[in-house]
């Protein structure tokens, strides 16, 4: 039951990175938009770590959410800067 909703978090989380990043990518520089991505990322890393602590990870909550920090801050950085190209050519 535990990885189950291990796997619907990560997701979640994932799907809130690429949200969260073609709206940053919507910002007025490549600086603004991945700076925007980086606080997602950080409140991404504090989320996790908070409820990672209340959902029985205890011993893995510093892993878990330094794992959530960084691939919501290269999927937001992706979706950031393809969502810049695609608006640059449209």
């Amino acid at each position: 039951m535990q990885y189950e909703y291990l796997f619907w978090s990560m997701a979640a989380m994932v799907a809130a990175a690429l949200v969260g990043g073609s709206l940053c990518g919507r910002l007025r520089s490549v600086g603004q938009a991945l700076a925007g991505v980086a606080l997602l990322a950080a409140a991404v890393f504090a989320a996790v770590f908070f409820l990672s602590r209340s959902a029985g990870f205890g011993d893995q909550a510093a892993m878990l959410s330094i794992a959530a920090f960084m691939f919501s801050l290269v999927i937001g950085s992706a979706a950031a800067l393809l969502t810049r190209r695609i608006l640059r050519r449209g």
